[in-house]
């Protein structure tokens, strides 16, 4: 690794350990060290003084640049984080979050607070952070263009996971592979009412109207029809709701809100398509677990995003 590295020879404390150490060096310098991040105690960076060493750890002093970048990019996670998304995974080509209610995946106007707006400034301050580490470390640098890419969307009512790609070729080969590469990809709803079936699978066409941008569902094909396939069954009940799990088939707009309401059970707050309760103030639509094999590592990713606690209600009513 980049820096001084050194083995621990006996435990103790990390401080008193870096006075040994750095005997050369002035001890408000050896201090400075680990108040601007620039000491790692098996990779981790640490800035406690009486963090615990024991003998065998590896311990490394980062030099200043490096250390800077790699706070900015911290930062720039917890920026992330602030704003409500937490990150499930991520490596060079993809990146999964789980994103709130409320929050639009892609500007469709003039928004700027979007899902798509907020990874893309963490990526590129992730990328221009490690171009800089990498000159600092006398490595050649990757100079592409840093960018988030779309792969899939979520209705901004519903919350979940959601993955994104970093590079227009991961985009391409997971959209392209989406049905080979996507093992499970599992919805949670609250219903209104209580479906007629436990468990089934409802096939539509989807039609957009262009107008009110509200999908209409047909049970034959028709012109500018989507087949939608949507697996569902019945997990709970209470006294007014059901709480439902949804598998999809297809992935078309709104293809789960569309189909709950065919079963005559809308999900709850979607005015949209004739839901009549909103007792949680937002869509009660959650994307639950996205399982997809990486292409490029060969190794399956799960992602599952707890339900929201708001969901709670809906067992009491």
């Amino acid at each position: 690794m980049t820096g001084q590295n050194f083995k621990v020879t006996h435990d103790g404390s990390l401080l008193p350990y870096l006075f040994e150490i750095l005997s050369g060096q002035s001890r408000t310098g050896v201090k400075n060290l680990l108040s601007k991040g620039q000491v790692l105690v098996n990779g981790e960076r640490q800035t406690a003084f009486d963090w615990p060493l024991k003998a065998g750890d590896r311990l490394t002093i980062l030099p200043k640049g490096i250390s800077m970048a790699r706070a900015t990019r911290s930062d720039a996670r917890e920026e992330v984080i602030k704003a409500g998304v937490q990150i499930l995974f991520e490596d060079e080509n993809y990146i999964v979050v789980d994103k709130p209610s409320g929050i639009l995946s892609v500007a469709t106007g003039k928004e700027k607070k979007t899902l798509y707006s907020l990874l893309n400034a963490y990526i590129k301050v992730n990328a221009r952070m490690q171009r800089k580490e990498d000159l600092l470390s006398g490595r050649e640098p990757d100079r592409s263009n840093a960018k988030i890419w779309i792969v899939h969307r979520l209705d901004k009512g519903t919350s979940g996971a959601m993955v994104f790609a970093k590079n227009e070729r991961a985009k391409d080969i997971l959209q392209s592979k989406w049905k080979d590469l996507v093992a499970e990809r599992k919805y949670v709803a609250w219903l209104e009412g209580h479906p007629e079936k436990e468990r089934g699978a409802i096939q539509t066409w989807l039609v957009e109207n262009a107008k009110s941008l509200k999908m209409n569902s047909f049970d034959t094909e028709v012109k500018d029809g989507q087949l939608a396939i949507t697996h569902y069954r019945v997990l709970s009940t209470s006294r007014h709701y059901s709480q439902v799990e949804f598998s999809l088939e297809t992935g078309r707009k709104n293809q789960i809100r569309v189909h709950s309401a065919t079963l005559g059970c809308p999900v709850a707050g979607d005015e949209k398509y004739g839901a009549q309760t909103d007792p949680i103030k937002r869509l009660a639509l959650h994307a639950h677990t996205l399982v997809f094999r990486n292409p490029f590592s060969g190794k399956m990713v799960r992602c599952t995003s707890p339900l929201p606690e708001s969901f709670e209600i809906f067992t009491k009513r």
